[in-house]
């Protein structure tokens, strides 16, 4: 999945009113461009960095979820 994939998703949910979704992608892609700029490569994401965040994120939520 790449950047603009994602992107495209939260405008659509932007467009939708589905605050709850948009909130989640806006996450996501707070995490992927802070993970880009922490390995440089700002200006060109690879996918593979995109869902490596996204898996990570995923992880986490899931943690949570089973400690409640």
């Amino acid at each position: 999945m790449t950047l603009d994939t994602v992107m495209k998703e939260m405008v659509t949910a932007m467009k939708a009113k589905d605050k709850a979704r948009k909130d989640v992608i806006s996450s996501h892609v707070d995490a992927i461009k802070k993970a880009a700029i922490d390995k440089k490569c700002r200006n060109n994401i690879p996918e593979d960095m995109v869902d490596a965040v996204i898996k990570k994120k995923k992880k986490t939520v899931q943690e949570m979820i089973d400690t409640c």
